[in-house]
């Protein structure tokens, strides 16, 4: 698949508001609202959009803390039981000391311990809990496009 300006654009506009119309995003790149929605297609079939999300304020719901935890679990039944605790947001794989590291949104240090409990059947952690965030999650960096001609972005 090729990226011109154009697509590079468009993407660029809807990891800042995915919300954002057909008709908003063809102001921005200087096209038609149908040749934005053909083109958001192709980009969704391709694989290259995997979907449009909604970020939830975390602390607002009753879950304040964010904690990472490191493991080494090389045991069998590990990817199961993590994909089976609704307070891990992700889990990678990781080379190092550790096998993977996981981000988990807790209630609290109580809350926690249950997860910890749950994941010390595999292994001893290491965990730390987010006082801030220097970084919030943002989108990816994508190379810098021109704005077509008479649009800004």
């Amino acid at each position: 698949m090729r990226f011109d300006d154009i697509t590079w654009m468009l993407l660029s506009a809807l990891q800042e508001d995915a919300r954002l119309s057909y008709k908003e995003l063809a102001d921005r790149v200087g096209l038609t609202a149908p040749a934005v929605a053909g083109r958001l297609r192709k980009l969704e079939g391709a694989g290259v959009i995997e979907g449009y999300q909604v970020r939830l304020n975390a602390d607002r719901l009753g879950l304040p803390i964010t904690a990472v935890i490191r493991i080494n679990a090389p045991g069998a039944g590990f990817d199961e039981t993590v994909r089976d605790i609704p307070e891990i947001l992700e889990c990678h794989r990781v080379t190092g000391a550790e096998s993977h590291v996981i981000r988990a949104r807790v209630a609290s240090t109580a809350h926690l311990e249950e997860v910890l409990i749950r994941l010390n059947e595999f292994g001893s952690t290491v965990t730390n809990i987010v006082t801030s965030s220097v970084v919030p999650r943002r989108g990816l960096a994508l190379p810098p496009a021109v704005p077509a001609a008479g649009h800004g972005r």
